[in-house]
């Protein structure tokens, strides 16, 4: 006979609210164990008794048999006498362990109770607020740790009878599920329209009457607001635009199934499982008849799409169906334009009064407001765009760890990083820090965050621009202030998430970043070895006539460009070229770069491709970032041939002078090739560019490992030319994909860089 042993496990990761106690009590029992399991500040204890073959076993099956929303990162072991207990119990939750608890994201809508409210039988039939410890609401209403109903915004409603048998129940589905609620217990959504109110059902069914003829209604949803329209509405959709100044960006659309999403584009593997994830993030199709949706998503080869995710989506969709609206529609953060997203009627009172006719939202209030993810497929895997619900508070995990250090970010697509041991925890999508109430939102984010996480950071850093509003908050915190250059920033994201230790070269590709020289890099081929980086290579310096106006008005980067490019013979290629721009501006532009006034020098990558983006005749103006490369991307073909970028050796490293590329593609345009050759041109002969430079980085350094980030890493076609051109020459690449490539995974490598002792540069 197996002698009786008792262990002690510490069971560390997600494994608070997500049905973790209730699996370790089904372990204990098919194991014949005693003992107990609590939730507690380090994350989940248990003492178990039983044979020693036994408690093995159940150790083995703790990660083994995990429930499917949780992540084991450690199980911890020790001896103990045995007690004599008899019987396995769930202990109240409590102790005050060193380590803070870590809390689940958001959960997206589960199979089962998809299943309840869609029954009539069942009591919680298109109940909105349905949810168990598989699915349901948890970093937007948790306000401290330990997750227990009493710490969340649920603990107003008090369970009724059958809900707190379910919660008491070890063997139901809903055992110390936080949220659990019922029509006769929960929160109750509620509908004003034209001076009238609604609640319960008849809200649903009349908010989905005024979806149907036209309407734009703000809904709530787990961590805010949505506005919402039928996608294929042209009224609704140019009313929208205007109230929210947003004339071509493009608006995600939710569809009831994964059917339908199909129906409407193309979709892997990869995707679907992105789609119905417990994440469920608004992923990029690639549409299946193009020009399709151009209200939505206009000149673009696709469109975000999402399904429902909580339970209100749901009960919507299903009413919609039955007054014979199968269609999508429209869900856009319940916002104006760059700020927070309202998460409470109030807020869309006076943010969103003139733009919602309507209002649907319910009284569960929402203490962390969270916007929702992005992601797009690209090189194999699947990345994010956009880091928030379902994915925050998720730790990344790293192979070193320190004193808790908080990152800034950069001042667009703003997030914080604060890290704890060997974690490194991202704020949501805080927006654009030159927004006053951005700025408030991230203070208040960050007061949560270091509440939850139970940390108080020695380190501050912040990107090197002195100016950025996110170095500004910075200073004004406690703590050792370090400055990380943009760029290098960006390449130790991606060590940062796949736990480099040795020397790698990064390549950073984006369209603003502040220099050690004091100009705006954005073309960067960065060597990093032995805690110290240099600039191996960039692209060649322009001038950039009107600043950052060249963001928007893609002329003056190709003004600029050209006029290098084809020298003293200029003139004859621009009469054409830039017919369409006012004589009065270009005139202002070319005195401006002849004096050397308001013409900051950049190695924009990002301002580059809106230079061709304006040749190609694609876009004269961006009305959002990126619009023109994203445009010029979307009619990629890959049958025309690269343009040829010069590459030569200067001061120990390169310069690429994009010259040849620009008269290529201003000769193609001039005689006539459709902008489809253009756009085949620059991202062909673009890749070429980073591939032959990084390859001789490589000869000189001996270093074989790449590291690919930045915002014009978003561009698929150019990751993938680029991956797959390293790949083909024996190179190891990584990029980003727990954090996106673009500022809002910056934060990362800012921590990185102050965990690893990045201090000087070569």
């Amino acid at each position: 006979m197996a002698p009786i042993v008792r262990k002690k496990i510490l069971v560390k990761g997600v494994v608070q609210g997500v049905g973790f106690r209730p699996h370790i009590y089904k372990l204990a029992a098919a194991h014949a164990l005693a003992g107990w399991v609590k939730n507690d500040a380090a994350g989940v204890t248990i003492e178990a008794e039983g044979s020693s073959s036994g408690v093995e076993r159940f150790i083995r099956e703790i990660t083994l048999k995990k429930p499917a929303a949780a992540r084991v990162d450690s199980v911890l072991v020790s001896a103990l006498a045995p007690a004599g207990e008899k019987t396995f119990l769930i202990s109240k939750s409590g102790g005050k362990a060193a380590a803070a608890a870590i809390i689940p994201a958001d959960l997206a809508l589960c199979r089962d109770c998809l299943r309840d409210m869609t029954d009539p039988a069942d009591r919680r039939y298109l109940y909105p607020f349905t949810n168990c410890t598989n699915c349901g609401p948890r970093f937007t209403i948790v306000k401290s740790v330990p997750y227990d109903r009493p710490a969340t915004t649920m603990a107003a409603f008090k369970m009724c009878p059958a809900c707190r048998g379910e919660y008491a129940d070890p063997l139901d589905r809903r055992f110390h599920a936080q949220p659990n609620a019922c029509p006769v217990c929960g929160p109750a959504v509620r509908l004003e329209a034209g001076g009238r109110s609604f609640s319960g059902l008849p809200a649903l069914e009349r908010t989905a009457q005024l979806l149907i003829a036209g309407g734009i209604g703000a809904l709530q949803s787990l961590g805010g607001f949505h506005l919402a329209c039928r996608a294929d509405s042209p009224a609704a959709l140019r009313k929208l635009r205007a109230a929210k100044r947003r004339p071509h960006k493009p608006f995600a659309v939710m569809v009831p199934t994964l059917a339908a999403a199909r129906r409407l584009c193309r979709v892997s593997a990869i995707e679907a499982a992105a789609l119905t994830s417990s994440e469920a993030p608004v992923v990029m199709l690639r549409k299946r008849v193009p020009g399709s949706f151009s209200g939505a998503a206009p000149a673009l080869a696709k469109l975000g799409v999402m399904l429902p995710y909580t339970p209100l989506h749901a009960a919507l969709f299903r009413l919609l169906e039955e007054k014979g609206f199968t269609g999508a529609l429209v869900m856009t953060s319940g916002n104006f334009r760059d700020e927070p997203i309202c998460k409470s009627p109030q807020e869309v009172r006076i943010a969103l009064g003139g733009t919602a006719s309507f209002t649907l939202w319910h009284d569960r209030p929402i203490h962390n407001r969270v916007d929702d993810s992005v992601a797009f497929e690209a090189a194999g895997e699947l990345r994010l765009a956009r880091r928030a619900r379902g994915y925050v508070p998720s730790a990344v995990k790293l192979s070193a760890s320190g004193a808790s250090v908080l990152a800034c970010g950069a001042d667009l697509k703003n997030t914080f990083c604060l890290t704890r041991g060997a974690e490194a925890f991202l704020s949501q999508h805080i927006g654009d820090l030159s927004e006053p109430l951005n700025q408030e939102y991230f203070r208040e984010t960050l007061v949560n965050f270091r509440r939850l996480l139970k940390v108080s950071p020695g380190a501050v850093v912040h990107d090197l621009h002195p100016d950025y509003a996110s170095s500004a908050i910075a200073r004004s915190l406690p703590g050792r202030k370090t400055a990380v250059q943009h760029h290098a920033a960006h390449a130790l994201s991606v060590a940062a998430e796949h736990g480099l230790e040795g020397p790698f070269i990064g390549l950073a590709f984006d369209g603003t970043g502040y220099g050690t020289d004091g100009k705006i890099w954005g073309s960067e081929f960065l060597v990093f070895r032995d805690r110290t980086w240099r600039r191996g290579a960039h692209l060649k310096y322009f001038r950039l006539p009107g600043g950052d106006a060249g963001a928007f008005e893609t002329w003056r980067p190709a003004l600029a460009l050209v006029r290098a490019a084809f020298g003293g013979g200029w003139r004859g290629a621009a009469v054409r070229l830039f017919s369409g721009v006012p004589a009065a501006k270009t005139r202002t532009a070319e005195r401006m770069l002849e004096a050397g006034l308001n013409c900051p020098e950049t190695s924009s990558l990002g301002r580059l491709f809106d230079a061709f983006s304006f040749i190609s005749g694609v876009r004269g103006e961006n009305t959002y970032e990126a619009q023109g490369p994203m445009e010029l991307e979307s009619l990629y073909t890959g049958r025309g041939a690269a343009y040829r970028f010069e590459i030569s050796e200067e001061g120990g490293g390169y310069i690429i002078d994009p010259a040849p590329a620009l008269r290529a593609a201003a000769r193609d345009r001039l005689s006539g090739k459709p902008a489809a050759r253009i756009a085949d041109g620059v991202h062909k002969g673009a890749a070429a560019m980073a591939v032959e430079t990084a390859a001789r980085l490589s000869g000189d350094n001996g270093i074989k490992t790449f590291c690919l980030s930045g915002g014009v890493f978003q561009n698929r076609t150019l990751l993938e030319l680029i991956t797959a051109g390293l790949e083909r020459r024996g190179f190891k690449v990584y990029a980003n994909r727990l954090v996106p490539a673009n500022d809002g995974g910056l934060a990362l490598g800012q921590a990185w860089y102050a965990l690893k002792g990045y201090n000087q540069m070569m």
